[in-house]
């Protein structure tokens, strides 16, 4: 049975049962991102209210730039 016998409505069955059985990863890319914005927020903060010494902000911007970079490749999968 080729893809062309099917119905409009059988063929999107089989695709809505082929993405149930792949991993949902947008629970764990909400998590990512809102990370993210809280360490970008207080790196930011960090960064303009600290002292002179910048690099712990610069550090913290870092980081959240690393669950960043996480969550983009989670969303190219």
């Amino acid at each position: 049975m080729s893809k062309e016998d099917l119905s409009l409505e059988e063929q999107v069955e089989r695709i809505r049962r082929k993405r149930s059985r792949s991993f949902d990863n947008s629970k764990v890319r909400i998590v990512l991102n809102t990370l993210f914005l809280i360490l970008a927020a207080v790196g930011l903060g960090m960064y303009f209210f600290g002292g002179e010494n910048r690099v712990p902000a610069l550090i913290v911007i870092a980081v959240g730039m690393v669950f960043k970079v996480v969550e983009f490749i989670l969303r190219l999968i």
